[in-house]
């Protein structure tokens, strides 16, 4: 796919995926012959700001072996006009009630014939070039089943601020549950997704989370890559930035689906030692506030002597982060 085949971008746009294509990906085209097949599931709602910028990050990717799939959940904000669009470079789309985000993604999902999978969110981006790395990597060794990248996160509420972040190191994997595998820079064979679905529809906020552990405990082969292939915006509204106390419940209920030997670690955690540690940030609370530190920090030391270290520190780290944002 190339810049002048898709419609011209809007006035005020210009850049990646707007007025610069991905002139890397010329490198590539001798080894068309042998690429795998990628399909890319982008499931939206009401997204129109984010959308059009999403798919063109997709179409420019210049990549000739490409299934890309829409799942919109009947948009009523200008959506579906985009996606018209666009619609002649689209493999499927469909715009229609769901029962959530994980609902569309495996709506697609069921649809896909690709031998790599991800989804991208509507308001996220591949990097220029990504999928050709992606195919490149994993047709070189077929042992591997996963393949985790790097990410760009862009902060709209800090004015746009963009830092590159790493994918976790292997010793990720004793703890898959926590925090360390960025969604949308990470690509799996079909065949590696050994269920007859996706993502668990119970999950709604941690469902990347769910699918880590489940490729864990599957032994699945993973590679990490120091190359960007997505670009992650925080715009204030994202899932993981506002879903708080419910996305401290699913944690714990993916640490109790894979992780047997902490039985009531994650309860603790969330419904005695965060209530303390809160109140011990209250000033308002005076010496109360003192005593509610104290006693965080002795729940903290028993727990560090009765359960394995890394599980404790990682629940502590992950249950913290999501109760203050």
């Amino acid at each position: 796919m190339k810049l002048d085949e898709l419609p011209p971008p809007p006035p005020d746009r210009e850049g990646w995926p707007w007025t610069v294509a991905d002139d890397d990906s010329n490198a590539f085209h001798d080894t068309e012959s042998v690429l795998p097949k990628i399909s890319i599931i982008t499931p939206s709602f009401n997204q129109a700001t984010y959308l059009e910028e999403t798919i063109r990050s997709v179409l420019l990717q210049g990549y000739p072996n490409l299934e890309y799939i829409i799942i919109d959940g009947a948009s009523t904000d200008g959506s579906v006009d985009i996606i018209h669009k666009y619609s002649r470079w689209i493999s499927y789309w469909c715009s229609k009630e769901d029962n959530g985000q994980s609902d569309a993604i495996n709506q697609g999902f069921r649809i896909a014939g690709g031998d790599i999978v991800n989804w991208l969110c509507s308001d996220d981006l591949l990097r220029p070039g990504a999928l050709w790395k992606v195919a490149l990597l994993l047709a070189d060794d077929t042992a591997l089943d996963v393949l985790a990248g790097a990410c760009r996160l862009q902060y709209d509420n800090e004015h746009g601020r963009v830092v590159d972040t790493a994918v976790a190191g292997p010793e990720w994997e004793r703890h898959p549950y926590s925090d360390g595998i960025w969604q949308p820079s990470c690509f799996y064979r079909r065949s590696a997704v050994d269920r007859n679905f996706l993502v668990d529809e119970d999950i709604h906020y941690c469902m990347d989370r769910e699918l880590w552990c489940h490729f864990v405990k599957h032994r699945k082969n993973w590679h990490r890559s120091d190359e960007v292939l997505s670009h992650y915006r925080y715009t204030g509204a994202n899932k993981s930035m506002i879903g708080s106390e419910a996305i401290i419940d699913e944690i714990v209920t993916i640490f109790h689906r894979y992780t047997k030997c902490c039985f009531f670690l994650p309860e603790i955690l969330r419904d005695i030692w965060l209530p303390l540690v809160l109140r011990g940030m209250r000033p308002d609370l005076g010496p109360k506030r003192i005593a509610s530190a104290l006693a965080a920090r002795a729940v903290a030391a028993g727990l560090l002597g009765i359960y394995p270290q890394r599980h404790v520190r990682n629940l502590q780290r992950e249950i913290y982060s999501y109760s203050v944002w």
